[in-house]
């Protein structure tokens, strides 16, 4: 019997300044490689078929980008995560594993160094470390921070984060 869904939400990649440099970025590795295709045709060279293949490499790869969501499920016995298409599988975190969940406030940016899944690193006497907590960093500022039993820390980005842990908690008697 599968398990119900009581909490769902996906989030997608839309940020207009990560579009903004992806796009920017891409069209002077375009601009290289037509230059490179016209400058090294011979005679009988189908450029436009190559300059073609020249722009599905260098643009290809934003498509599945602007399809890449964070898909989070609060079922019957475990939170879910999947970041497709990055995740082959859904990650899954039982209830029983969580001791603790709270709304915060996160810098993207600053906390993790960026989108994506994540770990916020830890500054020491030599040098850094790559032991804080693991964040799934996909839309905004807003997030739940989860302490598991192990003491590991999970930070989810979240569209309306008091929502998934008032969920977390009814459904998965958290912190009760």
């Amino acid at each position: 019997m599968a398990s119900t869904a009581h909490y769902e939400e996906t989030q997608y990649f839309r940020q207009t300044w990560l579009w903004a440099l992806l796009v920017i970025s891409g069209v002077p590795a375009a601009l290289l490689g037509i230059v490179g295709v016209i400058a090294d045709a011979g005679p009988g060279t189908n450029v436009l078929l190559w300059v073609a293949v020249v722009l599905v490499v260098v643009f290809g790869p934003l498509v599945l980008l602007y399809r890449a969501n964070l898909r989070i499920e609060a079922r019957d016995d475990a939170l879910i995560l999947r970041l497709w298409p990055f995740h082959l599988r859904a990650r899954k975190v039982p209830y029983a594993e969580i001791e603790s969940i709270t709304t915060t406030e996160i810098s993207p940016m600053g906390d993790f160094g960026g989108l994506g899944v994540r770990v916020q690193p830890t500054f020491y006497r030599w040098g850094i470390r790559l032991d804080g907590p693991v964040g799934y960093i996909v839309e905004g500022k807003r997030a739940v921070r989860i302490t598991r039993t192990d003491a590991s820390v999970l930070v989810v980005t979240s569209t309306d984060p008091p929502a998934l842990v008032r969920t977390i908690e009814r459904i998965g008697r958290v912190g009760k």
